[in-house]
This record gives C-alpha cells, structure tokens and sequence, in this order.
C-alpha cells in the first residue's frame, strides 16, 4: 500500500503479539514494559481494530474510517483481533474491555451479512477458527451460555462442508477441521492459533 500500513490481525498482525504477552502474563510470566506493551496494543486495536490494516490516512484523520465489509475470520477479521483484546482485559483484569470484547465476537457471529463473507472451513479463514476461536472465548467468559447458539452454529456450518475442502493441512486443510469438529484440545493444538 501506498504509504506503508500497520497490520492488525491474530495471524499478521498487532493482535497476535497482543495475545502472547496476554496469555504470558495470565500464566505469571512478566517482564519489565510487558504490560505497558499490552496497554498500547489493546488501545491501538481499540482504534483501529475494526480494519484489517490501519493505514497512513487512517493515522492522519480525527477518526478511522468506518471499515468496508469484509470477511470475519481468526487470522485477520474482527473475532480474532476480539479475541486478542478479550485476552489482554482478562490478563490486566479490565471486566469493561472483555465485555465489549465478547460483545463484538456475539454481534459478529451473530450478523447474517457478516457470515456470507465466509466462504470455507479452514481454521485460518474460516469456520474452523471461528469455531475454535469461540470456544475460547466462552471459556473465558463468565457468561459462557451466551456463546452457546453461536458454537452449534459454526458447528453446524463446519460438519456440513469440511469434507469439501481441497487441501489436507492444519491451517488451510481438512485436518484443522476435523481438530476443530472435534471440540478437543488434549494436545493443547489451539495454542497455536495463540487462543488458549
């Protein structure tokens, strides 16, 4: 892009830094700036994490433009931004930001226009992340049952069309699926996603 542009996203961006001092810190692992590090991040993405990427005319103006429509996922959509900034409050112990956190993971995966953005299965950029990323934060929420309709959802949506996904992978195949339909995580897998 023209002018350079600061990256927001799990996979790509801010907020997956954010989750793995988030996560280091609710583990007891502290070191000196790490929670003012957080601080910064979790309001950067308070800012600019409705856009994928915040650019320099973003940075220039009195306030971000409204995002365009875009497809929702774990790597770079707002769930997974959420849930980055839902593991910051619960690691600073915010209860304000983590419920507006959880509040934009319901509104988004609760909006049909949002969901027909999603067009496939893979953990990465589709049904399978979400599932996953939801799952996380319904565990870390102390109103879980909200989340309940949404997980049967992307459940659904998930067991109706994994199968058809061409590759045979973790992140962009039909293992990460069948991870994520399998609602397991004895092996700890999702951390990899920097969700648990």
């Amino acid at each position: 892009m023209t002018g350079g542009h600061g990256n927001n996203g799990m996979a790509h961006g801010i907020a997956g830094p954010l989750a793995v001092l988030s996560l280091a810190l609710r583990e007891g692992i502290r070191v000196p700036g790490q929670e003012e590090a957080v601080d910064t991040f979790v309001t950067w993405l308070d800012r600019h994490g409705a856009h994928y990427w915040s650019t320099a005319a973003h940075l220039d103006a009195d306030q971000p433009p409204a995002p365009e429509p875009a497809r929702q996922s774990w790597c770079y959509g707002r769930p997974g931004i959420a849930r980055a900034q839902q593991l910051a409050a619960l690691a600073l112990g915010d209860p304000a930001r983590r419920r507006a956190a959880e509040d934009t993971i319901e509104t988004t995966l609760t909006d049909p226009l949002r969901l027909t953005r999603i067009t496939d299965s893979t953990l990465c950029h589709g049904w399978a992340g979400l599932l996953t990323l939801t799952r996380a934060v319904a565990a870390d929420s102390p109103a879980p049952d909200r989340f309940s309709p949404i997980i049967q959802d992307l459940h659904r949506r998930l067991a109706t069309s994994w199968e058809r996904l061409p590759k045979l992978g973790f992140m962009e195949g039909r293992a990460g699926a069948q991870l994520a339909l399998q609602a397991t995580d004895a092996t700890g897998w999702s951390r990899a996603l920097l969700l648990t």
